[in-house]
């Protein structure tokens, strides 16, 4: 399937722009529509918390947020009309989670910037990425905070376990790997002297006209992520693309996981699928 939608968070600061222009550009590298969506998260602050914080703190938040939306949007428009790309713009107020899960529903690709920075919107926002893999039913790219070179997916990495999680990643990837000039398939693990994992799922992508190659790392002291990451690097990647989540979300945050160290560390746009 095409990609004809693509949803992203429109924030203000440096990094709402670095994700702004990686929209733009994937947008109009594939002809689709963009949803630019911002979303003032109005959850009530905790009760034990109202104590320790100034009476009006709230309604300042929302004043001053309601004013970058506009912001926002005015760049945001100005952005559609230099490049032509067809473009809609949705404000809500509202559980940011939930806001984005809905929206998410109905499109192609969502777009969504890392989190860390100081120009990442405080609160739930930071979580959003893992958060929203979960709940959107639709593959999620996340930018890196300080941006990313476009056009992205001309170089493709793709981390391959066998798995569900992998499985979808990589045919929610599809529309992005054909269009690819290079995209090679990473399995790591034990050293392989009889079978060269990914063999197989390089063979269905040469069935959809991607020319992938197979490539494995033997396990080493590094962990996944960072043999993901610098395999990435010394294949000058501008895209990888793995599953999310392959254990219980409790499982990876407490002992540890790629997802959750991919999102940390991440130097180049990542597109997950659960």
């Amino acid at each position: 399937m095409a990609i004809r939608n693509i949803l992203f968070h429109a924030f203000e600061g440096d990094a709402g722009k670095a994700l702004e222009d990686v929209a733009f550009s994937l947008a109009a590298d594939h002809g689709a529509t963009l949803t630019a969506l911002s979303v003032v998260d109005n959850t009530p602050i905790p009760s034990y918390v109202v104590p320790y914080v100034p009476a009006n703190l709230a309604e300042t938040y929302i004043d001053e947020s309601r004013a970058a939306a506009k912001a926002i949007e005015s760049r945001v428009r100005a952005h559609a009309d230099s490049t032509g790309v067809a473009t809609e713009w949705r404000y809500r107020e509202g559980d940011i989670r939930a806001v984005f899960t809905q929206h998410s529903h109905y499109t192609d690709l969502v777009l969504l910037a890392q989190g860390s920075g100081s120009d990442i919107p405080v609160g739930p926002a930071l979580n959003l990425p893992g958060d929203l893999v979960l709940t959107a039913g639709r593959p999620v790219t996340v930018i890196p905070w300080k941006g990313a070179r476009t056009p992205i997916g001309r170089r493709v990495l793709i981390g391959w376990n066998g798995s569900t999680e992998a499985t979808r990643a990589l045919n929610d990837a599809m529309p992005i790997l054909e269009r690819a000039d290079a995209v090679k398939i990473l399995t790591v693990g034990e050293p392989e002297t009889r079978h060269l994992p990914g063999a197989e799922i390089a063979q269905h992508l040469a069935r959809h006209g991607v020319k992938a190659e197979a490539d494995h790392a033997v396990e080493s002291d590094s962990s996944s992520s960072e043999i993901l990451m610098f395999e990435a690097k010394e294949y000058e990647a501008d895209l990888l693309v793995c599953g999310a989540w392959g254990h219980s979300r409790m499982f990876e945050t407490v002992l540890g996981g790629v997802t959750r160290d991919l999102l940390r560390s991440m130097e180049l746009p990542l597109l997950m699928s659960h």
